[in-house]
């Protein structure tokens, strides 16, 4: 007897649970319509969040919280909103598009060019717009600038980029560089191509080969008509390459990479090996934080682990501001949307820190500007100098 109650007494339990569930959702959709229906959208995304604790969730409340999420112009998480909306109806419309210009106005391009590849709907609107294309014209050029004068001397910096689509997956950045140098009565000059790719593997994931290729030509300084004669040296010529991969994995309010390069910098062959994190925590890229940790397998001095934090944030309406800290020697950079000067020197960093002021003049040019100080050691002699780099860039929409 006392087994049939306890049994009746759970039966009623789990009737009363299903009863409010459905109680649940019927109040749910009432109140998150009538919410949508009125724009309030802060209310309307702390109301649906809290009906997600309780279990309650169905394809109109994503697509309403994916609205309201765009409208508040959280574009990251609204384009991760409607990926789920779409996992409850994969051939609606609306999400689709929502979705497309949720990772466009996220500057996720490369992605939402690969979704406008999957619909043909979505292609032919965003084509005629104009929202697909993606060529960029880089600009750039300065001067590192070093505290010890004539023995190490300053170098003279230019560059030429282009960034351009191919298909709906693919992109490419082309960069030619010149860097001018006198150094210990030689004088340097370094050409240089870089040439990186944007594989789009999925809306979430990417895959990011590069190749860069330095050729480095070495003569002897004329010699001027003062000061003491400087022992003669020879012209020599010489190649260098470095390789680099990175992996790239999106979610909601993160981005989770791995990465590994090569490189035979002055003939000696080397590898770096690492990863990184960056937060989105305000769900859009308002403002991001970047933690990166690198393993170098050639000892420079005591600097084998890089580290490197990095931030980015919009200052004023019209101003952006990156600002970033590195402690070792990362000689091969990874991931550069403009070049700025490839760091192929065997010299070790003790560390550097660098800010990236960026402002758009017009819908087609934006103006940056880019401040870097390396604190770095000389290889062979160990004496401790600094690089001041001082660039300034244009990037021109096509």
């Amino acid at each position: 007897m006392r087994l049939i109650l306890v049994v009746v007494f759970f039966l009623q339990i789990i009737n009363c649970a299903k009863a409010q569930s459905q109680l649940t959702f019927t109040e749910v959709e009432s109140r998150s319509y009538k919410l949508y229906s009125e724009q309030k959208w802060d209310s309307l995304i702390d109301y649906i969040h809290a009906a997600n604790k309780t279990g309650v969730d169905y394809y109109y409340l994503q697509a309403r919280l994916g609205a309201a999420l765009y409208e508040k112009k959280k574009y990251r998480s609204a384009a991760f909103t409607f990926q789920k909306a779409l996992n409850y109806n994969s051939a609606d419309s609306y999400a689709k598009r929502s979705l497309y210009y949720s990772l466009l106005n996220s500057t996720n391009t490369t992605a939402s060019r690969y979704l406008s590849g999957k619909s043909e709907s979505i292609r032919k609107e965003t084509d005629t717009l104009g929202y697909n294309k993606m060529g960029f014209v880089y600009l750039e050029g300065g001067a590192k600038i070093s505290n010890k004068g004539e023995p190490l001397g300053n170098i003279s910096y230019f560059n030429l980029g282009l960034r351009h689509a191919a298909g709906r997956r693919l992109s490419f950045y082309h960069a030619f560089s010149y860097l001018g140098q006198v150094k210990h009565s030689l004088q340097i000059k370094q050409y240089s191509y870089y040439l990186g790719a944007w594989m789009q593997l999925g809306v979430n994931w990417k895959l990011c080969p590069s190749a860069h290729f330095f050729w480095i030509n070495t003569s002897p300084q004329t010699q001027g008509q003062q000061g003491p004669p400087r022992p003669p040296v020879s012209s020599s010529k010489s190649n260098e390459q470095a390789f680099s991969l990175v992996l790239q994995r999106s979610f909601r309010v993160f981005d989770l990479g791995a990465m590994a390069s090569y490189n035979n910098f002055d003939g000696i062959k080397a590898g770096q090996f690492g990863g990184y994190l960056t937060l989105y925590p305000f769900g859009s890229n308002v403002f991001s934080a970047t933690t990166t940790a690198v393993y170098h397998t050639r000892k420079m001095s005591a600097y084998q682990t890089i580290l490197k934090e990095t931030l980015n944030f919009k200052l004023l309406k019209f101003l952006w501001i990156t600002g970033e800290y590195a402690y070792g020697n990362e000689q091969v950079q990874l991931q550069p949307e403009a070049a700025f000067p490839a760091n192929n020197s065997l010299d070790p960093n003790n560390y550097r820190y660098s800010i990236l002021l960026t402002s758009p003049i017009s819908k087609s040019v934006s103006l940056y500007g880019f401040y870097q100080h390396e604190d770095k050691n000389e290889n062979n002699t160990n004496v401790a100098y600094t690089f001041n780099s001082i660039i300034f860039g244009l990037k021109i929409k096509l």
